[in-house]
């Protein structure tokens, strides 16, 4: 009886070590398949052009981001240029369609969700970052298998991540509104049809939804990564 209670012990006590051990296996076979650590942690910048759906409407977009935090993009509104973007300080916008013809910073609920993102990955060196994950076990989605990566970001933020246990590949992640009249709702972002760009496997096509609504979809048709970027680039314009 002893004998069984010591091995119990045992067990129990090396269950959250196994478990952080396999979370660390998922998440290093990821950056591996994708590209691998070294490529990631060196990638400088990122420019994207896509082709965005929402509402049933098709619009030319441009997504222009750098290290840490400056993100810049640009949707093609009937000829009208919407744009919203950050220098990692402030956010500010330009909305032709809502009248603002001049850049504009952002309110402060808007402006919050928008300077969340950041250009690296939060499960690159999680741990530095005061970030904590752990695996939940696995789900279907969509008919495949994955792993749930439960990632617990250092202001508060909790999203999960369904990693394709084949490919070890992100199929799917759930975030939470984090302001405003839909704060709570969870938003759920689907990545698929992931080919190579230079070093690396990247998501071709990304589609968005609330309460099980698509709410926008986004094909990338063309990457061009380490493109040297001004920091004039995501700075607020000066009124004329």
């Amino acid at each position: 009886m002893l004998k069984r209670m010591l091995i119990l012990v045992l067990v129990v006590c090396a269950f959250p070590a196994l478990q952080a051990q396999s979370v660390d296996e998922i998440l290093d076979t990821y950056f591996e398949n994708t590209g691998g650590k070294d490529n990631w942690l060196n990638l400088s910048s990122q420019t994207v052009r896509a082709k965005m759906e929402m509402q049933g409407m098709e619009f030319p977009a441009m997504m222009v981001s750098k290290r840490p935090n400056k993100v810049k993009m640009t949707i093609d509104i009937q000829g009208m240029q919407m744009v919203m973007a950050t220098d990692g300080q402030t956010a500010w916008m330009i909305n032709p369609i809502m009248g603002i013809t001049d850049a504009q910073i952002r309110p402060a609920a808007q402006a919050k969700d928008f300077e969340r993102q950041k250009f690296e990955s939060d499960f690159l060196n999680y741990k530095e970052k005061g970030h904590k994950v752990a695996l939940e076990g696995t789900e279907t989605v969509d008919g495949v298998e994955c792993y749930k990566v439960k990632l617990e970001k250092e202001n508060g933020d909790v999203e999960f991540h369904y990693f394709d246990t084949e490919n070890n590949v992100i199929i799917m992640y759930e975030a939470f509104v984090p302001e405003g009249p839909m704060k709570g709702q969870v938003v759920e972002t689907y990545f698929s049809d992931y080919q190579e760009v230079g070093d690396f496997m990247m998501p071709h096509y990304l589609e968005s939804k609330m309460g099980g609504m698509t709410i926008q979809k986004m094909t990338f048709e063309q990457f061009e990564l380490n493109r040297d970027i001004d920091d004039s680039e995501f700075a607020l314009p000066k009124k004329n």
